[in-house]
């Protein structure tokens, strides 16, 4: 009985020892796994496992009607295991399906069951552009005076207009080596036979800008396609060189009738031109797109898309009729650019009518001279900008109860002589009691920079710029730069820019320097040397003392101002101060302004983590 145990001990010793790996560091797996599959210039985009502890299969999609008689996978499995058939074994997989066996390092085995379905190239087909480009803007974005819309690109671009009718056709030719898909497509003109144009005319920067680089991208006539499945882009050639890379945006899911192609404009290196609101939101487009539908589908109903696309009222706005005043006149850049002489004039609508079908409020205007008979401002500048009588025109492109859209309205005057003066987008506020007509420049294609005139009904202006006649803010050569006694505009103020404080509520005071208010400072013994002027510095703080800005603070001493060039209108440049102390100050970027506005001169300077301050200082 006892060898019988022993033997059967033995033999049970001897099965364990069968089963360990040669090597007794090694550790042997189970997994029998297929990790990836692929099968070169056949196969669209990587395949679809699926295992769960009770299944075991995966898909693979190809373009329909290929021959998959005799095809080599590459396949890749789980460490260990191995694969039958192997990988780069020819199969035959025209059935649609067919079974392998992955058997791992420990002998078990598994079935995975391959499925072949035809791939649904969702592109494949014609289409047509089916409504007008848009773009999305954003300027000042991330700061409190910063805004953002979205229009039609044909708004600015009217030449856009043309892409609403165009053609798209995508044609599979087949699969590359990575497996995306690839083809040939065409871009043609729809029934007016033209394609889109980007050209702004008369832009800041020069009198035609093409704005194709940017708002442009599809390629006229035929090109070839890849559609990367990785990141669902297609790249578009043409010749042989890569036109654009384009990401596709399906807006509908269910059917895949209608996608975007969009893409950014980066129209952004053109910089800042303040001359005309329109070309400034190109400037600054963050994106746009082409609206793409399949042949024989449309748009859904556009009414249902709130704040997408103009809307032409079915009655009729406010009315017009009777005498609008001058309440304001802005300039950007220069303060109110001297127009002292307009602000009581009239602006008289009268026999206005309203065309439904195509939003027009029109009718005749007359622009008057006020008491002192005159239409120029008091320098000889010639700024007048309305003709003096005629017709008028008033696009109301958006709701007139809505008081956010009135900036996309449109006015158009037209003199007696047939001479016609548009301002685009340029109408603003309330309608019922006041108004902004906004402007470039004294005329059409003029250098002058943005103006505006805000009206106010049955409003008689009496602004008189103090009633003197704005001087040359250029150097003076008799060396007018500030000799005398200066204050502030309400003591000597200490002020952030607006687009640095937390509240957009115009120039707010810097800390508490309160203790400033009363500050008085002498410019003494000024001498003019061509762009330089030198002289001594007196500062009075006052029975409080001063306000401590640290190496910033206004002191005695002798002081140096260097021209350096121009800011909105008016000199800058440095100025130093050497203090009687021994010590130095220098303000970078001081403006000096001799129209006796509501400040003359501001000593600038920057503070850390707060941006540019200044004092603002004045001789009144």
């Amino acid at each position: 009985m006892k060898n019988i145990k022993n033997f059967i001990l033995f033999a049970c010793l001897m099965g364990v020892l069968s089963c360990q790996p040669n090597n007794p560091n090694e550790i042997l797996t189970s997994e029998r796994a297929i990790i990836s599959y692929f099968i070169d210039g056949i196969q669209i985009g990587p395949a679809e496992i699926n295992r769960t502890p009770n299944e075991s299969d995966f898909t693979i999609f190809v373009i329909d009607g290929m021959d998959l008689t005799s095809v080599t996978p590459v396949i890749e499995v789980s460490y260990g295991a191995t694969i039958y058939p192997a990988s780069g074994e020819a199969v035959d997989l025209s059935s649609g399906t067919f079974t392998y066996q992955v058997t791992s390092e420990t002998g078990s085995v598994r079935d995975w069951v391959l499925t072949v379905e035809s791939f649904d190239n969702k592109l494949q087909g014609k289409w047509k552009v089916g409504k007008p480009m848009e773009f999305h803007y954003f300027i000042g974005e991330g700061e409190s005076w910063g805004w953002e819309g979205v229009k039609d690109v044909e708004w600015t671009l009217p030449g856009a207009g043309a892409a609403t009718d165009n053609e798209l056709e995508f044609m599979t030719v087949g699969v590359d080596e990575v497996g995306n898909l690839y083809g040939t497509g065409s871009y043609t003109s729809g029934t007016d036979g033209q394609f889109e144009t980007f050209v702004l005319e008369a832009a800041c920067l020069g009198p035609d800008l093409d704005y194709a680089p940017y708002y442009g991208r599809m390629p006229q006539g035929e090109f070839d396609w890849v559609l990367n499945l990785a990141n669902n882009t297609i790249v578009l050639t043409q010749d042989g060189v890569t036109d654009t890379t384009l990401p596709i945006e399906w807006e509908d899911t269910e059917d895949y009738s209608i996608f975007q192609l969009a893409f950014e404009p980066q129209a952004y290196e053109l910089g800042w031109q303040d001359c005309n609101y329109n070309e400034l939101e190109l400037n600054f487009g963050k994106k746009v797109w082409y609206t793409i539908v399949r042949e024989g589908t449309e748009l859904p109903d556009e009414e249902e898309e709130e704040d997408k696309d103009p809307v032409i009222p079915e009655y009729s706005p406010i009315s017009l009729n009777g005498d609008w005043g001058i309440e304001d006149i802005g300039f950007w850049p220069g303060g109110d650019a001297g127009i002292c002489d307009d602000y009581d004039n009239i602006l008289r609508f009268s026999n206005e009518s309203f065309d439904t079908s195509t939003g027009i409020l029109s009718g005749d205007f007359q622009y008057l001279a006020g008491a002192d008979g005159i239409l120029t401002n008091g320098n000889g500048t010639d700024w007048v900008v309305f003709p003096e009588s005629g017709t008028f025109e008033l696009k109301i492109l958006q709701n007139p109860d809505n008081t956010d859209s009135r900036e996309f309205w449109t006015m158009k005057f037209i003199a007696t002589d047939g001479t016609e003066l548009e301002v685009p987008n340029a109408v603003e506020g309330s309608g019922a009691d006041n108004f902004t007509l906004k402007f470039n420049g004294g005329f059409a294609g003029s250098d002058q920079e943005a103006h505006w005139y805000k009206f106010a009904r049955n409003f008689v202006g009496t602004k008189p710029c103090d009633g003197e006649t704005p001087v040359d803010p250029e150097p003076d050569p008799d060396g007018i730069f500030p000799e005398g006694t200066w204050t502030a505009r309400e003591g000597v103020l200490l002020n952030n820019y607006y687009w640095n404080s937390d509240e957009d509520q115009g120039h707010q005071r810097y800390g508490d320097s309160q203790a400033a208010d009363n500050d008085v400072i002498t410019f003494s013994e000024v001498v003019q040397n061509d762009q330089v002027y030198t002289g001594k510095i007196t500062v009075n703080y006052g029975a409080d003392g001063t306000f401590d800005v640290g190496e910033y603070t206004i002191k005695s001493g002798t002081f140096t101002y260097t021209v350096t060039g121009e800011e909105w209108g008016a000199p800058v440049g440095n100025m130093v101060i050497n203090t009687e102390e021994g010590g130095t100050i220098t303000y970078s970027k001081t403006n000096l302004w001799n129209s006796k506005g509501d400040f003359d001169f501001q000593l600038k300077f920057n503070v850390d983590g707060v941006g540019e301050v200044y004092y603002r200082i004045t001789d009144k």
